[in-house]
């Protein structure tokens, strides 16, 4: 390591506060002046805008030869930045190598948010706390003049911008006073001229789909078959096409930069301009002009870039108006139908155009499509054969044995009449027949005629008493003519009560053939025909619709809660189902054919205005 005792290290610290220069070459100059006051090998710069750990090399030193370049940023990797972040914002680490070396570092925070950086120097290794402290220490006091340096480089940017600012005002408001295309161009580029210092400076405009030059400073007439200016065009378009600034020659820091600057550096050399750049003009996002700049004694510096693209964002609408009054009416008409043409097809506001292509389709598919119309009822299933059981004597219930809604078999019992008054006159009937009967055999052993012929006839009589009460004993038994269900009959709480012969007890109805009978509303008459395919949809299991068809729609309207409807007649396709049971309903779905989806969506609407208002 050099002697470091001497003095000179301050004014070397003092100097870095006042460094006039750009940012990039004030963070070389810090590593630079860090190896020097340290006596180091190497240094580098990293910064953490974000403060979540991201290190970013900006300065680096030594930048010449590349050997040398490479060998510093092995030794001051981003890792050792974040160590040092870590380790209360001070290192020093021995590195791995031939030669020995070791890493001092120290943390600066930067003015406004969460950035800081690190500043890295390779120095001789040494085990004494004093020197490391030392070097450390001096570290720290090169490093401080990054956030005065930050500083002041903001506020000397802040002051050029508000006198590019003005210049512009001020070239805005000559532009302002022409009324004509050429003139505007001419006064534009002899100010830029006069302005930056410029040897010359061209304008060329978009004239079908290639850049023709519009004027040139300090010229008035000018050829557009001379090589020079042909050359100019292709330096123009090269910009125009990559739509960017170029620059020639390359900026030192930029020397693998990815645009394409060939005609430049062929203009620069069939022209002997030394310095060329383009700026591209836009007309919102697209490029419509090109402003060449050449200068043979300096490069255009980053304040004079910056003024420039200022400058060519400013004055662009006003050009644009002033060539677009220039042009005749119909050529001024057809760009206006090519941009509102291109705003159509164009790729921006995709999502509004596809929208609105969607919209067309749907539009189209609604006026011209075709959609099946269904015609919406109400149906409910019933059983074909329904008997009804009445009560064949006057008499009292003795006992129900089924409910409402019970599965039956043929014959089963469903209810028992009170037989104890039929009893009682059964045993007094067969009674007057053993009395008769003898008193007839005693008047046949007397002899008497008359008596026996009179008993005949009461014993005859009594025993058709005995045959009828025996019939009604029968009776008394109520059993289901048929299996199937009961549907309708809950007797089971009316034990002892008394009915009358005629009074219905059951209804019992066979499953083995269901009917359908839908209510349709009257203004879905003219659509419904016999033959019409329909879907059963039942409340209990609306996932299995079954085919039906239309068989009958009975001529006459019925009235159901203020409204008439007509009752067709259904026939089920499908196989009947064991969960089927009479009495069950849901919707039923008639096709009547296809109509345009706006006639299905505007019938109900216009049809109630029709019938409100006499359309």
């Amino acid at each position: 390591m050099s002697d470091v005792s001497g003095m000179g290290w301050q004014e070397r610290v003092s100097a870095l506060l006042d460094f006039p220069g750009e940012a990039n070459k004030f963070w070389e100059q810090l590593c630079h002046e860090a190896v020097e006051v340290l006596g180091g090998f190497s240094s580098a710069v990293y910064v953490d805008v974000k403060g979540d750990g991201t290190w970013q090399c900006v300065g680096l030193w030594p930048i010449e030869p590349p050997e040398a370049r490479r060998a510093a940023l092995q030794d001051c990797v981003p890792a050792l930045a974040q160590e040092c972040s870590a380790l209360d914002g001070v290192l020093f680490k021995g590195l791995a190598g031939d030669p020995p070396r070791s890493v001092c570092g120290v943390l600066q925070p930067l003015p406004g948010g969460q950035a800081r950086l690190v500043l890295l120097c390779t120095v001789a290794p040494t085990k004494d706390r004093t020197a490391q402290v030392a070097l450390q220490e001096r570290l720290r006091a090169i490093v401080t003049a990054a956030p005065t340096f930050q500083i002041q480089h903001t506020l000397r940017r802040a002051r050029a911008d508000v006198g590019h600012f003005s210049n512009v005002l001020d070239l805005l408001a000559m532009l302002n006073g022409q009324d004509k295309f050429v003139g505007a161009c001419m006064l534009l580029v002899n100010e830029l001229s006069s302005r930056l210092r410029a040897d010359r400076v061209s304008l060329g405009w978009l004239r079908k789909e290639y850049i023709r030059i519009q004027a040139v400073s300090h010229m008035e007439n000018f050829s557009k078959h001379m090589e020079g200016v042909q050359e100019l065009e292709a330096a123009m378009e090269e910009a125009f096409e990559q739509d960017a600034e170029l620059i020639w020659p390359l900026p030192p820091d930029e020397p693998d930069a990815p645009l394409i600057s060939r005609d430049h550096e062929k203009f620069a050399d069939s022209q002997s301009a030394g310095h060329v750049v383009s700026v591209p003009i836009r007309n919102g996002d697209d490029p419509i002009s090109v402003i060449t700049f050449e200068r043979k004694s300096s490069a255009f510096n980053e304040q004079e870039l910056r003024w420039l693209r200022l400058c060519a964002d400013q004055v662009a609408p006003r050009l644009i108006q002033l060539e677009e009054q220039d042009i005749w009416f119909g050529k001024r008409w057809w760009r206006r139908s090519l941009k509102s043409a291109s705003s159509l097809v164009g790729v921006e506001h995709t999502g509004w155009k596809l929208l609105g292509i969607l919209s067309l389709i749907v539009l189209l598919f609604m006026v011209f499509g075709r959609w099946p119309h269904r015609l919406r009822g109400e149906f409910e299933l019933a059983s074909e054969t329904v008997r009804v059981l009445p009560a064949p004597f006057n008499g009292f219930i003795d006992q129900a044995m089924v409910e409402k809604g019970e599965e039956v078999k043929a014959g089963q019992v469903l209810l028992q009449m009170d037989r104890r008054d039929l009893l009682i006159e059964k045993a007094s009937s067969m009674a007057d027949v053993s009395r008769y009967t003898r008193e007839m055999e005693k008047a046949r052993a007397a002899g008497e005629l008359a008596e026996m012929r009179m008993a005949q006839a009461m014993s005859d009589q009594a025993a058709a008493r005995l045959e009828r009460v025996e019939d009604r004993l029968n009776q008394a038994y109520i059993r289901a003519p048929f299996a199937g269900a009961v549907v309708d009959g809950d007797l089971r709480d009316r034990s002892g009560s008394p009915v009358e012969r005629g009074d219905v007890l059951f209804r019992v109805a066979q499953w083995d053939h269901m009917t359908v009978s839908a209510e349709m509303d009257e203004s879905d008459i003219d659509f419904l025909e016999e033959g019409a395919e329909a879907r059963l949809i039942f409340s209990s299991r609306p996932e299995d619709p079954v085919k039906a068809r239309v068989i009958r729609v009975e001529p006459m309207a019925q009235t159901r809660e203020n409204k008439n409807v007509f009752v067709a007649r259904l026939q089920i396709e499908d196989d009947e189902e064991a969960w089927w049971r009479p009495g069950m309903s849901g919707t039923v779905r008639v096709s009547a054919g296809k109509r345009s989806p706006i006639w299905l969506l505007t019938r109900p609407t216009l049809d109630y205005f029709r019938l409100r208002w006499g359309w």
